[in-house]
């Protein structure tokens, strides 16, 4: 066996110990988001496009702006709450306060993509998260109609830390 210069070994060893390094730029984000998400967000905008609506010929848009909670459905905002134990819960409420609907769940953080399980549907989106607005984005089977097709976006406020 050969022996390699001596002015090699270093060299080798300078070029292993830098490809351990990580770019902080190109860091997993999904320990930072997993912190950041704890807490109760407040559904601001709902948007989502459905090319072929339920299974059908027939293109869907929905929209859903923050005024339309209230003026247009007589509604709350959804809150969504995200506990630090991966369990999600979202809450929808009339305009009187009462609860309309509560729907549980489990979510993680992992790589660029936040999971969302509910009751009979998995979700993945792509999380943008800056100055306490988190926003969701995603080709996902909204319509359950068995094809994730359909183009989500939804703007989510920061309302409630809970630690």
């Amino acid at each position: 066996m050969k022996k390699l210069p001596s002015v090699l070994v270093p060299f080798l060893a300078l070029l292993l110990a830098a490809c351990g390094e990580t770019d902080p730029d190109q860091a997993d984000p999904s320990p930072a988001l997993s912190e950041d998400l704890v807490g109760t967000w407040e559904t601001v905008t709902y948007e989502v496009s459905y090319p072929s609506y339920m299974g059908g010929d027939t293109a869907f848009v929905e929209t859903i702006r923050e005024a339309d909670w209230g003026r247009r459905y007589g509604v709350h905002p959804p809150t969504t709450v995200f506990s630090a134990d991966g369990k999600l819960k979202r809450t929808h409420r009339m305009r009187s306060g009462e609860v309309a609907n509560v729907t549980n769940g489990i979510w993680k953080a992992q790589g660029d993509s936040l999971f969302i399980i509910e009751p009979n549907i998995t979700y993945t989106y792509y999380p943008r998260l800056e100055d306490g607005r988190l926003e969701l984005t995603g080709l996902v089977d909204q319509d359950q109609d068995g094809v994730r097709d359909d183009s989500f976006r939804a703007v989510y406020r920061l309302v409630g830390r809970t630690r």
